[in-house]
């Protein structure tokens, strides 16, 4: 059963009566920052399930394997381009994570009719739901970036190349080679991903803000003290929509044992993923 709100917050949400000043660049910087974060989900996952060997039981003087399927994907197809294609496989999925977890911190959706919240057994399946809904349109967008867009290039416009130097000396060298090793043509295509399926896991992600946010609003009411609220530097959507709770009195969404339990499980196994997944990004990974 999936919940609707029923009140509708106006277009424009003002905090403390007034606009949030730089509100697009701060939603531009919070973007970032979430989707450096969120590509570490996807990374943690194709490490720990396709690229890492796990240990068995030695018995009989040999040690016997639990999974280990990195084998069986490096050769699941013996064409030439399936080296770069399972590797943007990862990459789309990144792109679409990064997505759906902007969505989460920085997307107003829970404005719309369409807002909805979730209860806590779907918060726990939501990650499992979108990898599978996503995967056809992942492999999609990986044969038409690695094969049907070069054909197309090739076939409009011949040889002609377009360069994408990156030239930063100094301080700023690590950002150009944090630019200059990016995948951006298939994170893109996770981007677009993420926005196609993002009715999958949107009242998952409408739960866990609303949650968080409620917690807020609650402590801001008990104590008649709107100190309480979320404030910068935190997300505009996550001020504006605190505030405009307590403006209006408007009701705390559904926070429930169940719904309590399953965002904090969610939050800690997203929080625990990602913390593994930048050690095997940024340590076991490097120079790869």
């Amino acid at each position: 059963m999936i919940i609707e709100q029923t009140v509708t917050p106006p277009k424009h949400i003002k905090v403390q009566g007034n606009k949030i000043r730089f509100r697009l660049a701060q939603q531009l910087i919070w973007a970032v920052v979430i989707a450096n974060i969120a590509i570490l989900f996807p990374v943690f996952l194709y490490y720990v399930f396709i690229q890492a060997k796990w240990p068995g039981a030695t018995y009989g003087g040999h040690s016997h394997t639990v999974l280990y399927l990195k084998p069986a994907w490096d050769g699941l197809f013996s064409y030439q381009g399936w080296a770069a294609d399972r590797h943007d496989i990862r990459n789309v999925y990144e792109g679409a994570f990064a997505a759906l977890f902007g969505g989460t911190v920085l997307a107003a959706s829970w404005k719309k009719a369409s807002g909805k919240t979730a209860p806590g057994w779907y918060l726990l399946i939501a990650p499992l739901l979108v990898i599978v809904v996503a995967f056809p349109l992942v492999v999609g967008g990986v044969a038409f970036l690695n094969h049907g867009a070069p054909y197309l290039w090739h076939a409009w416009l011949g040889p002609r190349r377009v360069g994408n130097p990156v030239h930063l000396q100094g301080r700023w060298s690590w950002l150009g080679t944090y630019l200059s090793g990016f995948p951006w043509q298939p994170f893109l295509v996770g981007l677009v991903t993420g926005r196609v399926v993002r009715r999958v896991w949107a009242p998952a992600g409408n739960t866990i803000q609303a949650h968080f946010i409620g917690r807020q609003v609650d402590l801001a009411r008990d104590t008649g003290d709107s100190r309480h609220l979320p404030h910068w530097p935190l997300p505009p959507v996550t001020r504006e929509r605190a505030w405009w709770m307590w403006e209006v009195n408007a009701p705390v969404p559904d926070r429930a044992r169940s719904i309590r339990w399953a965002v904090v499980l969610t939050a800690l196994a997203f929080a625990a993923a990602d913390a593994y997944g930048g050690y095997v990004k940024y340590v076991i990974a490097r120079g790869h």
